[in-house]
């Protein structure tokens, strides 16, 4: 913002746009993404995004940087799309929540990574120009590997997998057809619905938080690191461990929608506390809670009998959803700021849970009981 000369508006107007491009690509890319094996539609996105995130880095005006920036969001959601393909070749029904527990566990630990070291790393590589052109460099090397390593592992028949417990699946339906059939569906709907009630608030938190830490809280930047990195750290815990213990239970459901009641709480605390360990506490509730429903929630879109396709564009729909969430945080909790200050943009912010809960409460069970209790009436 020192360099450009602007302020959070014009930042989250950046990152809130390009977002609001990420919603209007999404669904497109994975009508065309289901046509192609995963083992090249995974790279070309990633590679792509690569692109605009180094260009991003070498933006020496405004209008680069929406440029950029659109360019890398347009291809961000279609990565998680891509790889419905490569999970459901690998990966048997009854290990799939697992499967999204660990994909949904590495996003918090490179979100960890950033918070805590991004100050140290800022200086390593010379200022943030030359933050995205590493990473830009990272990702690309990652496609590569990606490439070489895939399709090693043991092919599973999912969709005789899935009939066997209970469910039906189609094998091949066109694209158009795919599409009718997630979107006929309404937990599909309701997930994705439901979705940007806990993502405005998530994103608020990363894009202005910091911000506001330094400048009404009096903290430092490195503490205000420390205390953000609670939420991923405890966000790729829960991603762990909410497949467990809704193994144990036999309970999904009870998993999802009370964070609706909680999550507002926590991050509101946020705005107020000053204290460090008190904040490191309520981001570690607010993180845990975050993504405690995550890898319940999209493994629900495989446990409805749906095609490999259909999956696929119902993970699309629910992300595109999740887009929707980023570009508001963006564009509206950031135009917010300049109307009622950062304080109450953020305690604003904060409500957005709740609608969340509200349509998660709706969702039916899906959790292990009642997929034992349908495989029983199939015998």
């Amino acid at each position: 913002m020192e360099e450009l000369n602007v302020g959070t508006d014009v930042m989250g107007r950046i990152g809130g746009l390009a977002s609001w491009f990420t919603v209007l690509l999404t669904i497109p890319g994975s009508l065309i993404a289901v046509k192609f094996n995963p083992k090249f539609s995974v790279p070309v996105v990633t590679i792509c995004m690569a692109i605009g995130l180094f260009l991003f880095g070498r933006s020496t005006s405004i209008p680069m940087m929406y440029i950029s920036r659109i360019i890398a969001a347009s291809f961000s959601q279609l990565i998680a799309t891509c790889l419905v393909g490569t999970k459901m070749r690998g990966v048997p029904p009854a290990s799939m929540t697992q499967a999204n527990g660990i994909e949904n566990f590495v996003g918090p630990i490179g979100q960890t990574i950033a918070t805590l070291v991004m100050a140290q790393f800022l200086i390593l590589v010379g200022g943030w120009r030359n933050v995205y052109v590493t990473i830009a460099i990272v990702m690309i090397s990652a496609a590569v590997i990606y490439f070489i390593v895939w399709g090693n592992g043991k092919k599973v028949n999912y969709g005789q997998e899935v009939q066997a417990q209970g469910g039906t699946t189609n094998q091949g339906p066109g694209t158009f057809a795919a599409l009718k059939e997630a979107w006929s569906n309404r937990v599909v709907w309701l997930t994705s619905l439901a979705w940007p009630g806990t993502t405005i608030v998530w994103i608020a938190m990363f894009y202005f938080w910091p911000t506001y830490a330094t400048t009404e809280l009096g903290i430092s930047l490195e503490q205000a690191g420390v205390v953000l990195s609670m939420i991923p750290v405890f966000s790729a815990i829960a991603s762990l461990t909410s497949p467990i213990l809704a193994k144990k239970i036999g309970y999904d459901k009870h998993l999802i929608w009370p964070w609706g009641l909680i999550l507002p709480v926590c991050y509101y605390m946020l705005t107020v506390v000053t204290s460090i360990p008190l904040l490191c506490v309520f981001s570690a509730i607010a993180g845990y809670g975050a993504y405690c429903f995550v890898p319940l929630a999209f493994t629900n879109i495989y446990k409805l009998g749906m095609s490999q396709k259909a999956v696929t564009l119902g993970t699309g729909t629910i992300l595109t959803f999740v887009a929707v969430g980023s570009a508001i945080a963006g564009t509206v909790v950031g135009g917010l700021t300049a109307v009622f200050g950062l304080r109450n943009a953020l305690s604003i912010s904060c409500l957005t849970p709740i609608w969340f809960g509200i349509l998660t409460f709706f969702l039916p069970e899906l959790g292990r009981k009642k997929m034992e209790s349908l495989a029983a009436q199939k015998k």
